[in-house]
């Protein structure tokens, strides 16, 4: 009777200290705000957290200078226009849109080339320090073909050629 009450107290012991085994899923992520922070390095591109990802904004090493409108976020310039040249560039998803329309009007600005258009309005500008304004708009609408994002807080360093 102690070996059969024993045995017992062993298999009572080893059955409540199994562990709950859980069926273990394959998940793929979608959504590029869950890459890793060496992913960004490798593929920097922006992106608005709150749009299912229309297209991708890729950042361009083009700095402000003389005549030369730089629209930045994160340190990172996303697109800008040159006066004298009477050109710009957004890069999306990779491939190069050109700008060729300018417009500044108090404190919004709107950029346009095929397929494309820039809208940043209620711009909050610093002093004028030196050749160059600074500031920062709270909306950006950037508009691809029928394809819209918004993009916040972008930051623009204006540096008229006079």
């Amino acid at each position: 009777m102690k070996n059969l009450l024993t045995v017992l107290m062993i298999f009572s012991m080893l059955v409540s200290c199994t562990k709950d085994n859980e069926a273990i899923s394959e998940k793929t992520i979608t959504d590029s705000s869950a890459l890793s922070k060496t992913d960004s390095l490798q593929n920097p591109s922006l992106e608005t957290p709150d749009s299912a990802a229309l297209f991708l904004i890729n950042p361009q090493d083009i700095s402000a200078g003389k005549a030369r409108s730089v629209f930045s976020k994160d340190g990172l310039t996303l697109f800008y226009f040159d006066q004298n040249t009477n050109s710009g560039n957004i890069r999306i998803d990779g491939n190069d849109y050109a700008l060729t329309s300018y417009d500044f009007n108090e404190n919004n600005y709107t950029l346009s080339g095929k397929e494309v258009k820039i809208e940043a309005s209620n711009g909050d500008f610093n002093d004028q320090s030196g050749d160059c304004m600074e500031g920062t708009f709270p909306d950006v609408k950037v508009t691809l073909k029928d394809k819209t994002i918004n993009l916040s807080n972008i930051k623009l360093k204006d540096c008229p050629d006079y």
